[in-house]
């Protein structure tokens, strides 16, 4: 239980992720995107304290439906829009998270083109998958579309896919 609320407890991470999470969201209490957000809402009512605005996305209606009835507070919105093509206003967001989204993306350059678009110039998008999923695919799809690295960490995580149960953390800035 421990291992779940202290390292998942804004969604996806590895060992000491949620905390560099935290901390770059302390900096500024801004502007947030969860784009997959699926629907949980621990995480969602995590994430509020370090937030101006909460926007949490999914592409599933779903896990909208299930999120909307439990009305948390007047500063989270929900969204339903896929990460291929995001239907939110340009340069608008401080952070866009995306915790354990990857395994489920195609194309990361489109995806990567719709979070810089979406993000403010000097916001964030932070991203963790497992490092079963190749992590210089998601670095080059990023630095591509304009995004650059200015942190990396790998952390043990007992649900990461395959055998090395580990899950990497990129955060990139605009």
């Amino acid at each position: 239980m421990f291992w779940e609320h202290h390292h998942y407890r804004f969604g996806l991470a590895g060992e000491e992720q949620a905390d560099i999470i935290q901390r770059y969201l302390e900096q500024i209490r801004g502007r947030v995107l969860y784009i997959g957000c699926g629907p949980w809402i621990e995480p969602l009512r995590n994430l509020l304290p370090y937030c101006s605005s909460l926007i949490a996305a999914d592409k599933e209606p779903l896990s909208i439906e299930l999120l909307t009835k439990s009305r948390l507070c007047p500063s989270l919105h929900l969204c339903r829009t896929d990460a291929n093509q995001l239907s939110l206003k340009s340069e608008s967001f401080d952070f866009i998270l995306a915790l354990g989204l990857f395994v489920w993306i195609r194309e990361p350059e489109t995806v990567f083109q719709e979070f810089y678009d979406a993000c403010r110039k000097g916001g964030y998008a932070m991203i963790t998958n497992s490092v079963a999923h190749p992590i210089e695919q998601s670095i080059v799809a990023a630095e591509r579309s304009g995004f650059r690295l200015v942190q990396q960490e790998i952390g043990y995580c007992p649900n990461a896919s395959g055998d090395d149960k580990r899950r990497y953390l990129l955060v990139f800035t605009k």
